[in-house]
């Protein structure tokens, strides 16, 4: 994996020289965020050790289990593959909380007013942890894998979008929503308590940067010229099928790759069983799905899936 990679992007920064609050909901949310700081070194207890022995991910996560090519290998095998997975699961929730850390230092320069400046200061703070946190732990279990393709083209697009609005909903309504759904389910099903306890503590400040995109798009959005507020709702619908075909095997699997290596799996027989298993809905709709239980309906909350693209969503398989 390339150690370093140059994005170019068009960012206009802001000043602003008035000063007062004028969003209090805001400047509310910037006072509990400094409030609510927590230190990935101190605060996380590094003394335990990762236990393996069980499900690190929440077994509903890992939809490996329930193939039928897992279930034939031997067991320190299949336990070696749950460690694989869980290390790419989370090295996905890795680069992702980089990427937030770049677009929230963007978020920072091109949002208008004082008060939306000042808390996305806070979130690039809280950004530097997740990856701090994340990283440490990924070292400790397995290793870091490489990005999936389509998480890595979502996030570009957001940097690159020369729309702050398409920035804020990107990134803390779309990306933020899905990571604080994941971390839930993960706090839920983990048996690894020192996992449970860091994506708990993540999962307090992903609720704040969601919240943020919220409190912000609500008064924005309807602002909006027409034009650009259907470029903002063209750009969630393509952020939400970039990163759902990802979840379904289009372009995942290959990234995917080295988890299966020195495991004598049939390879041929297993992307086969993936894809049959990934195009059923029945099979598919047993599982927890974040971006229906917590990204749909944001986006519905704020009006950003309208008559004009609900159809495409209703083709992804959400009821909109």
């Amino acid at each position: 994996m390339a150690t370093i990679e140059e994005v170019l992007t068009p960012v206009r920064t802001l000043w602003k020289f008035d000063y007062g609050t004028h969003n209090k909901a805001l400047r509310d949310l910037y006072e509990v965020a400094k409030k609510e700081q927590w230190n990935a070194a101190t605060d996380v207890p590094w003394d335990r050790e990762i236990d393996t022995s069980g499900d690190i991910l929440d077994p509903r996560q890992d939809m490996f289990q329930d193939f039928d090519f897992v279930k034939a290998l031997p067991d320190d095998q299949r336990t070696e593959l749950s460690v694989r997975r869980a290390a790419w699961t989370l090295s996905q929730f890795l680069h992702g909380e980089q990427g937030a850390l770049l677009c929230c230092g963007q978020l920072v320069e091109v949002v208008p007013d004082i008060d939306g400046k000042l808390y996305a200061a806070t979130q690039v703070v809280d950004e530097a942890r997740h990856v701090e946190v994340f990283y440490r732990y990924i070292q400790r279990l397995d290793r870091v894998y490489p990005i999936d393709p389509n998480l890595q083209a979502v996030i570009n697009a957001i940097l690159q979008a020369d729309l702050w609005q398409m920035k804020c909903v990107g990134m803390q309504v779309i990306v933020e929503g899905l990571a604080m759904g994941s971390f839930k389910i993960m706090k839920e099903g983990t048996r690894d308590e020192l996992l449970r306890k860091i994506v708990e503590l993540t999962a307090m400040d992903e609720a704040r940067h969601v919240s943020y995109g919220l409190i912000y798009m609500k008064d924005e959005l309807p602002r909006m010229p027409d034009p650009d507020r259907e470029r903002v709702e063209d750009f969630a619908l393509m952020a939400v099928q970039t990163m759902v075909n990802s979840g379904r095997g289009s372009g995942g699997q290959s990234s995917q790759a080295a988890l299966f290596a020195d495991l004598d799996i049939d390879m041929a027989a297993a992307v086969t069983e993936v894809q049959e298993k990934m195009a059923d809905p029945e099979f598919r709709a047993q599982r927890p799905n974040a971006f229906r239980d917590y990204v749909i309906p944001q986006l519905l909350r704020l009006g950003i899936i309208s008559d004009r693209t609900a159809p495409q969503y209703r083709e992804m398989g959400f009821e909109v």
